[in-house]
């Protein structure tokens, strides 16, 4: 039981996304980025995943190739973003999924994912069912509150106390509405082995249970690689769990300025420690044939004034895109 508080502790937040279906064509975006990078080839195929083939060496240079976008540009930015929104600091890490370059500032800056690891309880969920599609239709009654599942920014749906749900649906209450409630009764009805299996698989290690997670944006990105490559999950699944993520019901954040026909795959986390706060939103925008992976972490601001930052940087890294590969006509 300790332990499946001492995890509960770490899930507790929010998450954000919506859904849109939208067929994503497979188009290769050469990027760049200093040092050497690893070219990626993939297979295509999938609406939310581009499994990994193989990977190459190549040498590049200071941008992020064709999207054009500099380590110096973006250090500007987010720089520029802390001193409008009053933040203590921001981190950002950007990749290009279809090649692997990325660039990234403050990158191994460490933030408390608080609700951001439901991301890697989503992913331990659907390793089990892919041995045993039954846990999936597990039944699990809601006996009594677990916790406060008070929000800053409140969702439209929570479980009810006395009612009797799915495994399947407490994924879905977990992802589309952020409910801890609903995280706290998958954590008592998992081993804990299966969620340590995540971290790793990412060359993590186990989770200290003892302490508040820490994570930077490029250690937290893994999750999504390894969503987008299949690398961890079958492809199947990986599509399954991209999808339930793409459906969040929260808007702010990646989404906040970007068109709201663009399907983006997210998790949003939020963390409050005395008058320090602390709000992330990382996931996979799905711009049509060049998907990237965008993961922003910020301390120090009013929720809303770090939504606003990270709207905006989003928005600044979609015109980018959408400048040389021009697909919306407007942002709807």
């Amino acid at each position: 039981m300790k332990y499946f508080q001492l995890i509960l502790g770490i899930l507790v937040g929010l998450t954000i996304g919506y859904f849109v279906t939208l067929k994503i064509n497979k188009i290769p975006i050469i990027t760049k980025e200093i040092n050497l990078l690893n070219y990626e080839k993939h297979e295509g195929g999938g609406n939310f995943t581009n499994p990994l083939l193989e990977c190459v060496g190549v040498q590049d240079d200071e941008s992020l190739g064709q999207l054009d976008i500099s380590t110096p540009e973006l250090t500007d930015l987010t720089a520029s973003m802390e001193k409008k929104h009053k933040l203590e600091i921001m981190s950002v890490y950007l990749r290009d999924l279809n090649n692997g370059p990325w660039i990234g500032v403050n990158q191994g800056e460490e933030f408390i994912g608080g609700s951001l690891l439901k991301v890697p309880m989503l992913i331990s969920y659907y390793k089990l069912a892919e041995n045993d599609s039954s846990i999936l239709k597990k039944v699990i009654e809601y006996k009594e509150k677990a916790v406060d599942n008070t929000q800053y920014y409140s969702p439209s749906k929570q479980i009810e106390v006395g009612k009797k749900y799915t495994v399947e649906e407490l994924l879905k209450y977990m992802t589309y509405y952020s409910d801890n409630n609903a995280a706290y009764l998958l954590s008592q009805n998992i081993d804990p082995k299966e969620f340590d299996n995540v971290f790793i698989a990412l060359g993590l290690g186990e989770p200290d249970i003892n302490k508040p997670y820490k994570v930077n944006t490029k250690t937290y990105a893994g999750f999504f690689r390894i969503l987008f490559n299949a690398s961890y999950l079958s492809k199947s699944s990986s599509e399954k769990v991209l999808e339930l993520l793409s459906q969040s019901e929260f808007n702010r954040g990646l989404q906040g300025l970007i068109p709201k026909s663009l399907v983006v795959s997210h998790k949003f986390g939020i963390r409050s420690d005395g008058d320090v706060n602390q709000l992330h939103d990382c996931g996979i925008v799905y711009y049509p044939g060049h998907p990237y992976l965008l993961c922003i972490m910020s301390r120090g601001g009013t929720f809303d004034s770090m939504a606003a930052s990270i709207s905006e940087v989003s928005e600044y890294i979609y015109n980018k895109i959408s400048k040389t590969y021009p697909v919306f006509n407007s942002k709807n």
